[in-house]
């Protein structure tokens, strides 16, 4: 049987609805052998009056699982979630430069000025904020397709990444937030910031700040 899923609740089981009809008619046969005299009105009104119940019963169940509020320990691990999905370090995008596996792009957020002066190694510049919503939209739309495609602003607390990606989330275009902006860069990655106009050319070589986080870890907890 198919499912539905809408306003981000889980898919109803149609499945289990028509195991419910079908429950509900072989009650009805009963009552049919038991009661032959019973009239047709009569009959149709029990026949409805089943479907009816099986088919809200089951809805019920169904609201009940999705649209109650959720426990404490439900949301930690849909914030975790979240979290893990849509996010994306620094460390592991510059490990993965220094093996040589990179199949993202990074996005820096920030005025044209502000990324002459230093960017991430890579990294190319849509100036959101010099840019109209519309104008922001055509040109993430202009970007390669096919890669993950991650943005970072100012610093890790800054909003702006935020509310970029949620705006392309609300017109189809999905895109991760790097845990870190232009400053922790600077800061933990001095190696890695270029200045100019064009994203630059990544260097092997990059050392690592001894008080950053190091992506050597393979046990799955990695920065």
């Amino acid at each position: 049987m198919p499912s539905e899923k809408r306003g981000g609740a889980s898919a109803i089981d149609y499945s289990k609805i028509a195991h419910a009809k079908k429950m509900q008619g072989r009650q009805i046969q009963v009552i049919m052998m038991k009661f032959p005299a019973l009239t047709n009105e009569i009959k149709i009104a029990i026949i409805c009056a089943a479907i009816a119940g099986a088919v809200f019963g089951a809805l019920a169940g169904v609201a009940a699982a999705n649209y109650l509020p959720k426990s404490q320990n439900q949301i930690i691990s849909d914030f975790y979630t979240a979290e893990t999905t849509t996010s994306f370090s620094p460390a592991d995008y510059i490990g993965d430069m220094k093996m040589g596996k990179v199949d993202g792009l990074v996005v820096d957020l920030r005025s044209k000025s502000e990324y002459a002066q230093g960017h991430l190694v890579t990294a190319v510049n849509i100036p959101a904020g010099e840019l109209t919503p519309a104008q922001v939209l055509a040109a993430f739309k202009g970007l390669p397709q096919g890669k993950p495609i991650m943005t970072y602003c100012y610093s890790e607390y800054c909003m702006l990444s935020r509310h970029v990606g949620k705006y392309l989330a609300d017109n189809g275009l999905y895109v991760m937030h790097f845990t870190a902006g232009s400053y922790e860069i600077a800061r933990d990655y001095p190696d890695m910031v270029v200045n100019g106009t064009s994203p630059g050319t990544f260097k092997s070589n990059v050392t690592y700040n001894p008080n950053a986080c190091s992506p050597t870890v393979s046990n799955g907890f990695s920065c």
